[in-house]
């Protein structure tokens, strides 16, 4: 089995044809599900995946592709690399991305060629048959059970690994399902360490959504992760203003980043206002100016930008607001993906 991954529009498809001259192609978008037994090659497995999860017919052949090596060893497989950026909102969506990559990840560690595409340029990432059970780390692939649990089991069992690799760490009571979610997101252990909250941080944060505050993003990524339809239901909405006119023009002519023009604007808004800032330092910067300035009293700060320039120190800035609550991720790990999660993580909490 040989398999090809990479971005969407990297020109995988393109670069397959060539190095695999004659296959007979299935698409992953509208091919009979049983075609991956005998064809030659299927292009845009992610999509049959999505299938198979969405029609009754189809979940049986989850358990199939797992086991493609020795069904169809000859096969071209061509997958578009699922689960990066932020981790979606919607829990179905959130199941195919969990179940697409451990699909992959078993096609890849069965596969005797791995190419991954970038702008059409192939680069061979494994080249060699390699048996599960002698990689350096089996234990590892000896996790990817895709053939053993339901998709809709994957986030429940993702939070159950969760809790137990937690163990005793010790967390504030109440926060959490923030720390958890924090973990999800991003599968990094450290997020039970570096979240700092602030005293009742999260029930403030909750009792504002409930009295209809909005949210404020650094980033349009940050405000498409955030579940909108939790947040109207109190009566708030998100905004982001980074791609205004009138916050560029603005920026350029006093020689400022948007991100700090964007927060101006958003303190001009008649609203109670939360403000999560994943990206950037001189956002925060700007924040904390503006609220000991007097000019803005935000319900809460969630403060999570990643980086090196000005992260750390931006973010301790916050720490030393006493009257503001904040959440507040120490050190240079964060993202928007952290911020949207961390609004969902309340969202969910209060449901």
């Amino acid at each position: 089995m040989k398999m090809i991954i990479g971005g969407s529009f990297q020109g995988k498809t393109d670069y397959a044809r060539r190095k695999y001259p004659g296959i007979a192609w299935a698409d992953g978008r509208d091919c009979p599900y049983d075609a991956v037994r005998t064809c030659e090659g299927i292009y845009h497995l992610e999509a049959y995946i999505r299938r198979a999860m969405q029609e009754k017919e189809g979940r049986q052949y989850l358990d199939l592709l797992c086991g493609l090596s020795k069904i169809n060893p000859g096969i071209v497989v061509i997958s578009d690399e699922i689960g990066y950026g932020l981790v979606p909102a919607d829990p179905f969506e959130r199941r195919y991305r969990e179940t697409a990559g451990r699909i992959c990840t078993r096609l890849a560690a069965d596969a005797e060629q791995v190419d991954r595409i970038v702008c059409g340029i192939g680069t061979a990432i494994k080249t060699r048959r390699r048996d599960m059970c002698e990689e350096a780390a089996p234990e590892v692939l000896k996790e990817v059970r895709c053939d053993r649990i339901p998709p809709e089991e994957i986030e429940k069992k993702s939070f159950e690994i969760i809790t137990e690799e937690l163990k005793d760490t010790p967390l504030v009571p109440g926060t959490e399902a923030i720390v958890k979610r924090c973990i999800h997101t991003s599968a990094d252990f450290e997020y039970a360490k570096n979240l700092v909250f602030s005293e009742n941080a999260v029930e403030k944060i909750q009792e504002a959504v409930k009295n209809g505050a909005s949210i404020v993003t650094d980033t349009q990524m940050g405000k498409a992760g955030i579940n909108k339809n939790r947040l109207k239901k109190y009566g708030g909405q998100v905004y982001c203003f980074m791609s205004d006119e009138d916050v560029a023009i603005e920026a350029k002519r006093r020689g400022l980043t948007r991100a700090a023009v964007s927060m101006e604007k958003a303190a001009k808004l008649d609203a109670k206002l939360i403000f999560a800032v994943g990206n950037a330092p001189t956002a925060l910067i700007r924040l904390y100016e503006l609220i000991r300035e007097g000019r803005l009293l935000p319900e809460a700060v969630i403060a999570v930008p990643v980086g090196f320039v000005n992260v750390v120190q931006s973010k301790e800035l916050i720490l030393t607001l006493k009257d503001t609550p904040y959440i507040v991720a120490r050190g240079r790990k964060g993202g928007s993906n952290i911020a949207a999660c961390i609004c969902n993580a309340f969202l969910y909490m209060m449901e």
